[in-house]
């Protein structure tokens, strides 16, 4: 193996210094493809010192991250036997140290502005490729992730607290909602029947909701988020594109998130819920009569998807059917047999839903949203917004638009 070449290529992907430690021969390589580290004398004998310290974290097994204690500055290691691969420094870009620690830097202060800042990611990425090179046995990003920043005494506290919990509540003589109560209310949602959701939520029952923090608000946050995530795969299951679920989804946590009160929280979630199964019971009537699924054919679904993902732009059948690798011609007849409607009206319709939501909730002006969903000018997509829905922009901005995004 040219071990140079792989020792360059990691250099430059993390813009750092790679060593590689012979145990055999007692002697150090440093590759750095960055200059101005090489030629600075910050990164001298006291950093390559540093270096050295690092050793004691080589041990078979998962690559560790090594977390110098200050301005988040880390390294990786990776043992191959004898050889042990020292990578950085780098500076992991989010507050997520790991587990795996040494005291600071020497002169951290004065090497800051000399590092590269990475996602801890995209630093694990390139220990694994060389890990995975020399060993047969490879190992996993996931494998990497829980040995650098799982601690196990947190495992152990989860299984104590579990038994906390049950104990308390065999104490209190009560016990969590029910689960059946859960079932009703997700098929709700799932069978698109808004109505029935209702009647799941006024049902009476001996029980409550789990704690899932000590801060009220913090713990209904985390409740809303339970409850719209389920909302959400529900709605797939029902048959609403996992795009439109998973954005909305999204939304509604972002939502949750600045939440001031419980009460706030927990209506949010209640709301998404409601929307769901709004959403399904919509794409149901859509396809009256019928007993298909909406996800009958999966390349159907993946056709939709693709849409979905490119609803700002033009879209041809020619491209949709390169990206799922299919005949045009036998997309465009498998589409209309299962939806019902040629895969150009399913692209316009879905083009139109999201004027009208950008016309309610936002203060984009009509020329913006005209660029931004591929119309070839303002008056073409008046045009046809108007023979969509018998009116025009600024009428249907007029009617239904939210006050606060209405152009003064």
């Amino acid at each position: 193996m040219n071990v140079a070449y792989l020792m360059q290529y990691v250099s430059r992907r993390l813009h750092t210094i790679v060593r590689k430690f012979s145990g055999e021969e007692g002697s150090w390589i440093k590759i750095c493809e960055r200059l101005d580290l090489t030629e600075n004398a910050l990164f001298a004998d006291s950093e390559e010192l540093y270096a050295k310290n690092l050793l004691a974290f080589a041990k078979p097994g998962c690559p560790p991250l090594i977390a110098t204690g200050e301005a988040s500055v880390s390294y990786g290691l990776v043992c191959c036997g004898k050889t042990v691969f020292v990578v950085g420094p780098v500076i992991l870009a989010s507050d997520s140290a790991s587990r795996h620690k040494l005291p600071p830097l020497p002169v951290t202060a004065s090497l800051l502005p000399f590092l590269y800042r990475c996602r801890a990611v995209d630093m694990i990425t390139e220990l694994l490729l060389i890990h995975n090179l020399f060993h047969k046995d490879a190992c996993s990003a996931h494998e990497a992730a829980d040995y650098n920043y799982l601690d196990r005494s947190v495992t152990m506290e989860v299984h104590r607290e579990f038994t906390d919990i049950v104990f308390q509540y065999q104490e209190k003589g009560s016990n969590h909602n029910p689960y059946d109560q859960e079932v009703r209310e997700v098929e709700s949602i799932r069978s698109g029947d808004p109505e029935q959701l209702k009647k799941s939520w006024e049902e009476d029952y001996v029980g409550e909701l789990g704690v899932l923090a000590d801060d009220p608000l913090r713990n209904s946050q985390n409740l809303g988020i339970v409850l719209v995530t389920l909302a959400s795969r529900a709605a797939i299951e029902g048959g609403i594109m996992p795009e439109t679920a998973f954005s909305l989804s999204e939304s509604y946590i972002r939502k949750l998130e600045k939440a001031h009160t419980p009460e706030t929280a927990y209506q949010l979630a209640r709301q998404a819920e409601y929307q769901y199964a709004l959403l399904v019971k919509e794409e149901r009537e859509k396809k009256a009569g019928g007993d298909r699924k909406s996800a009958a054919d999966s390349r159907v679904s993946q056709c939709k998807d693709y849409i979905f993902a490119h609803l700002h732009g033009k879209i041809t059948i020619a491209e949709i059917a390169k990206a799922l690798y299919m005949n045009p011609n036998y997309l465009s007849g498998l589409f209309k047999k299962e939806e019902g409607l040629t895969i150009g009206q399913y692209i316009f319709q879905e083009k139109i839903k999201l004027v009208k939501n950008m016309l309610i909730y936002s203060h984009y002006s009509y020329i913006e949203i005209a660029n931004y969903l591929g119309f070839c000018s303002q008056s073409h997509l008046g045009e046809q917004f108007k023979k969509e829905t018998g009116i025009t922009l600024h009428q249907y901005r007029e009617k239904y638009g939210v006050k606060e995004f209405l152009v003064k």
